[in-house]
């Protein structure tokens, strides 16, 4: 009997009832370090998810060893290393430690969104210095999966997390090891792939695999560094699907990159999940046996919460008030992208459709600001952004060097400092920041300004990305009546289709097609580089500058109806319904 383990598996022993665990290993089995991180707090604290697992274990790497290992809210049940052990925690964990020289810390954590709170087993194993039998694994992993470990060792990443791969698996056998009930082994990314890997060699038919694609981390720099961005890899795909090809025929041999390697035989497990539709995709498209698995689709949730007319045009007043305080004039229209600053957010596509809009609003005297909220370095600091303020006016004014602009940041301001100069309608506030109130962008926000009242107070929330599996911040706000413009190679579009009202008139989604050809492109036939996707991208951004327009005329009644189509959208898109109608049948399926 496993001691120490919660109150939840104490009640389902004591009734005799089957009790399903699920382990997620990923990198942040504690600290949130990426979209991962939500996705787990989201999925576990639904009550659909609690009423078909009731047993979940986070598993990930321990790395540098901070005063707290399992966070604030985390409590720590066993560390030998720091003299924290019972007799029944330590006669499961005790031997592993010993059989492979490393650390365990063993204990439970909170995870809390949108008021729900619950309470989760959490593993780390030490992968500060490689376990005993790391080469054996190594040699298996090569035997069986085709992957030399030779090639990778010099990249951290890889190292890593394939010294979590034994250990971790030999932590889920002590704990869940003996009680009978489904456990099934869930892979967040390549990070998680050597637990799962391990299961499947020792073959106990015990434990299910599934590995979750949050990506495809092959395609990820072939669209972000490659010649033709989203335009020519998307139509590459289109065309391999139709002739029968794979990634290889195309693009060379990929087994180069590391993650590649892990990711490309993931198939093996005994079932993939991919969080958008064009995910599938692009997993079919690295090899026939993906092509011949089945796939199953488990979308991120998106947050919903029910906002009045009169709580809408609040916030939307607040917005303007804030834009109009510090430009000196009010704006008819806020709109908004929070995200980070990287090249796979396409911000350059923002001002493309910016400037076409230009125009159309300046006809109609109307007057927009475009708040870009995002940062490449994090969060600054309060003392820096009042010094910046006090100095130069930020973030009017931005400077490079010193606490303000980094490289990323730099080129960006470039951008918006020539968009700024020539446009007529519209002007763009670049806050190079993460956060939306006084503490985080200085004194001239408004005491009672946050974060949450940005995102129900914009009218049109951007989010054209080159690359994107799903997209949880360009869809946000829609439950809030904005408007979402995504490019349609966003996974939420897949999920946004399936949930938003049958109205036609419903307009608060508008998918930029970037990665169809427009008409007019001196020669269709030709490959895609770098003049075909800008000609391309201007002639697209034109055509959502014009949905948009359209979607921006209208008064009072067609925006509460966009309100109220929108709430209803983001409720249909709720983790209850992730968890209800995709990812419970497939552990169903495995039992």
């Amino acid at each position: 009997m496993v001691l120490g383990l919660g109150a939840a598996l104490s009640i389902y022993i004591a009734k005799g009832k089957s009790m399903r665990t699920l382990v997620h290993v990923t990198h942040e089995a504690v600290h949130q370090a990426g979209g991962i991180g939500t996705v787990l707090r989201g999925l576990i604290t639904a009550s659909a998810y609690r009423e078909h697992v009731q047993r979940t274990v986070l598993i990930g790497p321990l790395g540098t060893v901070p005063s707290e290992p399992l966070g604030s809210d985390g409590t720590v049940l066993y560390d030998a290393h720091a003299g924290i052990q019972t007799v029944d925690l330590a006669a499961l964990l005790s031997p592993i430690e010993a059989k492979y020289d490393t650390r365990l810390v063993y204990g439970h954590r909170q995870l809390n969104h949108e008021g729900r709170s619950v309470t989760v087993e959490v593993v780390l194993v030490d992968t500060e210095r490689p376990p005993n039998g790391l080469d054996d694994f190594k040699y298996h992993l090569a035997n069986e999966f085709g992957i030399d470990s030779r090639r990778y060792e010099h990249e951290w990443e890889y190292e890593h997390y394939l010294r979590l791969s034994e250990p971790g698996y030999a932590v889920i056998n002590a704990l869940c090891a003996g009680d009978g009930d489904p456990c099934h082994i869930l892979a967040h990314e390549f990070m998680g792939l050597g637990v799962a890997y391990k299961t499947i060699m020792v073959g106990d038919p015990r434990y299910k695999t599934l590995f979750y694609a949050h990506e495809v981390a092959t395609v990820r720099p072939l669209i972000e560094e490659g010649v033709g961005s989203d335009i020519a890899f998307y139509n590459t795909l289109r065309r391999a699907r139709d002739e029968g090809r794979y990634i290889e025929a195309y693009y060379g041999d990929q087994n180069a990159y590391f993650k590649h390697a892990l990711v490309s035989q993931s198939w093996r497990c005994d079932a993939v999940l991919a969080v958008g539709d064009l995910v599938v995709e692009e997993l079919c498209f690295l090899a026939p046996e993906f092509a011949e698995k089945k796939i199953d689709l488990v979308y991120n949730g998106v947050p919903a919460k029910q906002l009045s007319m009169e709580e809408k045009e609040a916030a939307s007043e607040g917005l303007k008030n804030v834009c109009s305080n510090l430009l000196g004039w009010p704006p008819e229209w806020v709109f908004t992208h929070v995200t980070r600053l990287v090249r796979s957010k396409g911000l350059w596509r923002d001002l493309l459709v910016l400037n076409h809009l230009d125009t159309l609003l300046a006809a109609r005297r109307q007057r927009a600001v475009f708040i870009v909220l995002t940062s490449e370095v994090g969060r600054r600091s309060e003392e820096s952004v009042r010094s910046m303020a006090s100095e130069y006016a930020w973030p009017l004014v931005h400077r490079e060097g010193g606490t303000d602009l980094s490289p990323g940041e730099l080129e960006f301001d470039l951008q918006v400092r020539a968009f700024n100069a020539r446009s007529r309608a519209v002007r763009v506030l670049f806050v190079n920041q993460f956060g939306w109130d006084r503490a985080s962008c200085g004194e001239w926000i408004p005491e009672e300004m946050h974060f949450e009242l940005l995102r129900q107070g914009s009218d049109v929330e951007f989010g054209q990305s080159i690359y994107e599996p799903f997209g949880i911040a360009q869809v946000e706000p829609i439950g809030f009546g904005a408007v979402s413009v995504v490019s349609d190679v966003c996974g939420c579009v897949g999920f946004v289709e399936r949930s938003r009202p049958a109205q036609s008139l419903y307009d608060g989604f508008i998918i930029a097609p970037y990665t169809k050809m427009a008409a007019g492109l001196p020669d269709p036939a030709a490959p895609v580089g770098s003049e075909e996707v800008e000609w391309n991208e201007w002639a697209q951004s034109r055509v959502v500058a014009e949905d948009l327009s359209l979607a921006l005329v209208g008064g009072k009644r067609k925006r509460r109806a966009r309100l109220k189509n929108g709430f209803a959208t983001a409720s249909a898109m709720s983790w209850e319904r992730v968890t209800t109608d995709w990812l419970t049948p497939v552990l169903e399926r495995l039992e």
